[in-house]
């Protein structure tokens, strides 16, 4: 099982985790910054237009980006745009980058007031961008712009922070530590999710930060089921319900697995019936129906499977009645209705009473 490896949903990840938690995020980065902002206007996210003005990467290095819109404190009727920059591995371009979308966003907001933030994610303990400089015959450009270096926080300081985001630097850390060893960030993932019930959060903040670490601590199937274990046991711990959020990402995430399964599997099927009907009608429209018809296969089991994934997590075994039942029904709208009945239905019976609804 060592051998395993696995790749951390990096870009999902921080996205999510900077929009879902974003005063928690700077409270722990920026505080400065954080003191001054105010939080009862609702930050305003604004991602379309952070893509109108994206430059073209020149590289392949990974980073997230993310433009924010605020209100200060300080009685001053204005906006002001923040843009966050979460980088996973060096790149001598970082800060020319940065400095791009800068003015760029000055020439956007018509020289509104802008904020450009650096979250350093990466590797390397000595690469720290902190300015753009260019000077050429007496002109002198000059860009500086805040940074925070992940490296930087020691596990005992983050361990013992009140704040949520802590959590999250830990869970990239340990994805970091673990070098994509499957075992290793298996412990590391179970460690934080036992920890989450310990921490006294609200739900919403507790089902955010499990989602983080899921996407950063991605596992192979095998392990993950293990997780899925943990996961329930620390929803009971918290009282939080017979079926939590917490629970229920952990589901929608097997199914969306079965779903992925069921395509491939369908897929496979299809073109496997295509080529042996291309050999008798013509190769060409023999693939074109192998595939048309192994995708639409694909979707309705996953969907079968979804279902059945979540009804089995929920209520344990599942009659073979109800396998059948799924088996009878074709119509993709039909089993996304019965998916979602799923993950709500009081009772396995009251899920058994809706199947002839839905047939």
């Amino acid at each position: 099982m060592r051998g395993q490896r696995v790749r951390m949903d990096f870009d999902t990840a921080w996205k999510f985790a900077v929009e879902s938690l974003l005063p928690y995020c700077l409270a722990l980065f920026f505080p400065e910054l954080y003191q001054l902002i105010d939080w009862t206007h609702p930050p305003t996210f604004l991602n379309t237009e952070l893509r109108k003005i994206r430059p073209e990467a020149k590289t392949k290095k990974r980073f997230v980006d993310i433009l924010v819109q605020v209100r200060f404190l300080d009685g001053t009727p204005r906006l002001i745009y923040l843009h966050i920059e979460i980088q996973a591995q060096p790149d001598p371009l970082f800060a020319q980058r940065l400095f791009v979308y800068h003015y760029r966003l000055l020439d956007l907001t018509n020289f509104g007031e802008v904020v450009s933030l650096a979250i350093l994610a990466d590797p390397d303990p000595n690469w720290r961008p902190e300015e753009f400089v260019r000077s050429v015959a007496g002109c002198e450009v000059r860009f500086r712009f805040p940074t925070v270096k992940l490296l930087d926080f020691s596990e005992e300081v983050l361990a013992s922070s009140d704040n949520p985001f802590a959590l999250v630097v830990r869970a990239h850390l340990g994805a970091l530590r673990s070098r994509g060893d499957a075992q290793l960030l298996f412990g590391e993932k179970v460690r934080l999710v036992r920890e989450l019930g310990r921490m006294g959060y609200n739900e919403e903040v507790v089902v955010s930060l499990y989602k983080v670490v899921d996407y950063l601590m991605a596992l192979p199937k095998d392990l993950e089921e293990q997780v899925e274990q943990i996961v329930r046991s620390v929803a009971r711990e918290r009282r939080l319900g017979k079926l939590t959020s917490l629970e229920r990402f952990a589901l929608e995430r097997g199914a969306r697995r079965g779903l992925r399964k069921g395509m491939r599997q369908g897929l496979q099927q299809g073109l496997q019936q295509g080529l042996q009907q291309g050999l008798q009608q013509g190769l060409q429209q023999g693939l074109q129906q192998g595939l048309q018809q192994g995708l639409q296969q694909g979707l309705q089991q996953g969907l079968r499977d979804a279902v059945l994934t979540v009804l089995h997590a929920r209520f344990g075994v599942v009659p073979e009645r109800v396998r059948e039942a799924l088996e009878a029904i074709d119509s993709v709208e039909r089993l996304e209705a019965l998916s979602a009945l799923a993950a709500t239905a009081e009772s396995l019976e009251a899920f058994e009473q809706a199947l002839p609804q839905a047939e």
